[in-house]
């Protein structure tokens, strides 16, 4: 079916897409401070032109997707067209690939020295993910130190980065917990009972290896074991996609993706937007698992 708005945008309609948009931000966005002078900056542009040659519902979701994100440093701010029976959601589809194969899951060996490696590329949100983690984490149980490779880790389900912790951390130990828009706690994270072995808990050195493209869930996961100083960050700052995501319609053809709640690590009461999580030892990315393998290596042997 083809609606009006696929057929071309007026100047009146484009102005009215900009005002419901942030109609919708005002009452749902994590930092309400910041809306009222981003309406005003986005309305001048308007009035300057810029938004005059958008054709199309599906270039006004790209275009101002792409400025929200540049303008706000808020790099979860999308927007997108839908049929308007469709149910919207958060959640980002992936054609098959490395971060759905094996539920995101893509490397898991011993490396020279009893040195576990393990690699994955999404935190899924699939319930069988689980299965994954642990079949991975019970094959390196035996490892004499183990390296977590997050450098393609785009982000993923804070559900499962509560699982995945809870090998590493004492039961009920406190993780993270969640404000809303006005500051409020609505949730909080602790270690859960459960986890197959607690091999990795204790005095097992672990590794983290971070990139600039390390997100979101993986950034939860890296900072709360760096905070309770249970892991060694390496690498590059992490994305500093510090918020979580819902979506909500702006009008039937048009879904906003847009952050709606703040986690905090617990253990130092600080987010991680706009910031990353800085590793402890800086590296480029691509040096960091020969640096941790080296450092390792030189460990074992009492260099």
């Amino acid at each position: 079916m083809t609606h009006a708005d696929d057929k071309g945008l007026t100047s009146e309609r484009t102005r009215q897409l900009l005002t419901e948009t942030f109609d919708v931000m005002q009452r749902e966005y994590i930092e309400q401070q910041v809306v009222a002078d981003l309406k005003r900056l986005f309305l001048s542009r308007f009035e300057l032109g810029i938004y005059d040659e958008l054709e199309s519902l599906d270039e006004f979701a790209r275009v101002l997707g792409k400025d929200l994100r540049a303008l706000t440093g808020d790099n979860h701010l999308s927007l997108y067209t839908v049929n308007p029976d469709e149910k919207i959601t958060h959640v980002i589809s992936h054609q098959q690939g490395k971060l759905t194969y094996n539920f995101g899951f893509e490397q898991v060996r011993y490396l020279r020295g009893n040195i576990g490696y393990l690699k994955f590329n999404k935190f899924s949100p699939d319930e069988q993910a689980r299965e994954a983690v642990d079949a991975a984490l019970n094959f390196l149980k035996h490892s004499d130190g183990l390296i977590i490779d997050l450098r393609d880790t785009v982000g993923g389900s804070p559900d499962l980065v509560q699982y995945m912790l809870s090998y590493f951390l004492p039961v009920k130990t406190p993780l993270w917990y969640v404000l809303d828009s006005s500051n409020e706690k609505t949730a909080e994270m602790a270690a859960l009972a459960g986890v197959s072995h607690a091999n990795f808990r204790g005095d097992l050195p672990v590794w983290l290896l971070t990139s600039s493209q390390t997100a979101s869930a993986a950034e939860i996961f890296a900072g709360v074991l760096q905070a309770n100083a249970r892991a060694i960050v390496v690498g590059d700052t992490t994305a500093s996609a510090g918020f979580y995501v819902g979506v909500r319609h702006i009008t039937e053809r048009l879904a906003f993706r847009i952050s709606m709640f703040k986690p905090i690590i617990t253990a130092t009461k600080t987010n991680w937007e706009r910031t990353g999580i800085v590793p402890d030892i800086q590296t480029p990315a691509i040096d960091a698992l020969d640096l941790v393998v080296q450092k390792q290596g030189n460990t074992a042997r009492g260099l």
